[in-house]
């Protein structure tokens, strides 16, 4: 039976068109699986499930950066696995990882302060200081702070850091443990962190704040009598 020259064409469209809506689907699935960016440009607490499994496979296999990713796309998921992944991270010295490390440390965090303290050789310069300077869970190391050397923090790419320790040593110079501490050598690092453009304003802020409170310190007049 000669099938209708229209017939054929209507039944091949049809055909096209659902081969079409099930590339469609197919195509959909995917992009939900895989997101619509490479794994190493999607934001670790968003990953795609595909990159997801990318990201276990690569850390159990030691990979550190994908270690911290775990830990970012677990915090508010999975606390307790964040927690073990941040770990895993930190100990074999990723950056984030120490410094979520040295950010959730003491009686209230999942971290012990001596947990913290081991991981100081590993930890980036100006978030050791930071943590010496009592800026976690631990108290003020004095040595530490009678050491520090402002020339060699100004010049210090990261912002980020050198506000923290310039914020802290700041404070510190105006608590009573610290009056022997330099102050100009804290002002000149709160000036810098103020004159950098990529500190966030509420930072630069703090800075100026400090600054000028410990310009305003009044200094004790000492009076001889003869």
């Amino acid at each position: 039976m000669k099938i209708p020259r229209k017939t054929m064409i209507l039944s091949l469209a049809a055909a096209a068109a659902l081969l079409l809506a099930a590339g469609a689907v197919w195509y959909n699935m995917r992009l939900k699986d895989r997101g619509s960016v490479p794994c190493a440009q999607q934001p670790p607490s968003q990953l795609s499930p595909y990159c997801l499994v990318q990201s276990q496979s690569a850390a159990g296999h030691g990979d550190r950066a994908a270690m911290a990713a775990l830990a970012e796309y677990f915090d508010k998921r999975q606390p307790a696995e964040a927690v073990r992944w941040t770990r895993a991270a930190a100990n074999m010295g990723e950056p984030k990882a120490i410094g979520r490390v040295f950010a959730g440390c003491g009686d209230a965090g999942p971290f012990s302060a001596a947990e913290a303290q081991a991981l100081l050789p590993k930890a980036p310069a100006l978030d050791a200081l930071n943590f010496r300077l009592g800026g976690s869970c631990a108290d003020a190391d004095m040595a530490a702070a009678r050491a520090v050397a402002p020339a060699d923090l100004l010049a210090a790419p990261d912002s980020a850091g050198l506000c923290k320790v310039a914020l802290r040593y700041g404070l510190l110079r105006m608590s009573r443990e610290g009056e022997k501490l330099d102050s100009e050598a804290a002002q000149k690092l709160l000036a810098e962190c103020e004159h950098r453009p990529q500190v966030p304003p509420i930072v630069r802020k703090e800075a100026e704040i400090v600054r000028q409170m410990l310009a305003r310190e009044i200094k004790p007049v000492h009076i001889t009598v003869d």
